[in-house]
């Protein structure tokens, strides 16, 4: 491979080898959303408190859910 990236092939071909910079990300905000979560201690369901039913019951296993705090994304 030479100096700009490119190296030849079998056959008279090129390929060319660039250098991808790095994407910068957003730094993600978190805010306290209140949730509900399983109150079964061997289910990990949990769902933010506007996305919740109307029932308050976990969607994985059927059992009551608890209210509480996490701090999350945005969305």
């Amino acid at each position: 491979m030479d100096e700009q990236g490119l190296e030849q092939r079998e056959g008279g071909g090129f390929m060319f080898f660039g250098r991808r910079f790095p994407v910068e990300k957003e730094e993600e905000t978190l805010i306290s959303t209140e949730i509900y979560s399983c109150s079964d201690d061997s289910c990990i369901g949990w769902m933010r408190k506007n996305f919740a039913s109307d029932d308050l019951l976990c969607p994985m296993c059927g059992s009551t859910m608890d209210s509480g705090v996490k701090d999350l994304p945005e969305i």
